[in-house]
């Protein structure tokens, strides 16, 4: 029930961003009070959008645990889950199931191309990419994550 899921699971989430935590990883279960869809998580705009970032006024990093684990790659179409990712507030895309399993290169260069489409045709908005590419780069140079040149 809500009141359980307030004081129990969102609990340590109000806090770790009340904290300034950098980054928060997604999950991909369904929670029907947060999102009637069904939709785990991961793919929740009401939940990412509504109740993380506008609720709890988080503004760093979402990252979604692996997209080809079964909860997602059972249900989903690989390019129609990057869509739904995206669109539901994640920063960070991870594809990776586990030693020797990462998504080959050419499925992301195929991914790639197809996310690339998709604002092209307008179905992805590129402001979108741009809030998400704003964090990513934020969050690098308030870390020191880049490698000097030269």
């Amino acid at each position: 029930d809500k009141e359980r899921l307030e004081q129990v699971e969102l609990a340590p989430f109000r806090a770790a961003v009340g904290m300034g935590v950098p980054a928060v990883m997604t999950a991909h279960i369904s929670v029907p009070d947060l999102d009637e869809s069904g939709r785990p998580a991961t793919l929740s705009y009401p939940i990412l959008h509504g109740l993380l970032r506008e609720e709890m006024g988080f503004d760093g990093l979402v990252i979604t645990d692996s997209l080809m684990m079964k909860a997602i790659s059972g249900t989903y179409k690989r390019e129609e889950a990057a869509m739904m990712a995206i669109d539901a507030g994640n920063d960070v895309l991870l594809y990776t199931d586990g030693p020797g399993q990462d998504l080959q290169a050419h499925h992301m260069k195929t991914l790639h191309k197809h996310l690339m489409d998709e604002v092209e045709a307008g179905r992805l908005d590129p402001e979108r990419i741009r809030v998400s590419a704003r964090r990513i780069l934020r969050t690098k140079l308030k870390y020191k994550l880049f490698q000097e040149q030269g």
